[in-house]
């Protein structure tokens, strides 16, 4: 079941989650709040603009291909911004790579990926 607000596990966070893919949203949803996070969700780069509007995140999970804004269009945009904000990029898609030379991206997961590897960054960052 997903929503607009923002949800509440603990004293963490909040993460933005910026994936086209409802499924997979609310998969890292859940997975976030049992490891005590706040998470924020956004179905594209152009949602996402609009919560970084509302809260800066303190970390952001963005996939790369997406429709309306995709992530390397929203990276730039962060780029433009002067985001402090760290990026790691979850995605299946094989331009991932091309990802790192954002100077916010912490890292990249390549889908399907294994929660510990997710948990181990979140954690280090949030």
């Amino acid at each position: 079941m997903e929503s607009n607000e923002t949800h509440r596990a603990g004293a963490h966070g909040p993460i933005l989650v910026v994936d086209d893919n409802a499924d997979f949203r609310n998969a890292l949803l859940d997975v976030l709040i049992d490891n005590g996070q706040e998470v924020v969700l956004a179905e594209n780069g152009r949602d996402a603009l609009a919560k970084l509007a509302e809260r800066r995140p303190f970390l952001i999970l963005l996939d790369l291909m997406m429709p309306v804004m995709d992530g390397f269009e929203f990276l730039d945009q962060l780029d433009r911004m002067r985001s402090d904000v760290p990026v790691l990029v979850v995605s299946a898609h094989d331009t991932v790579a091309r990802a790192q030379r954002y100077a916010r991206v912490l890292g990249t997961l390549t889908k399907p990926f294994r929660i510990p590897e997710l948990l181990s960054v979140v954690n280090a960052n949030c």
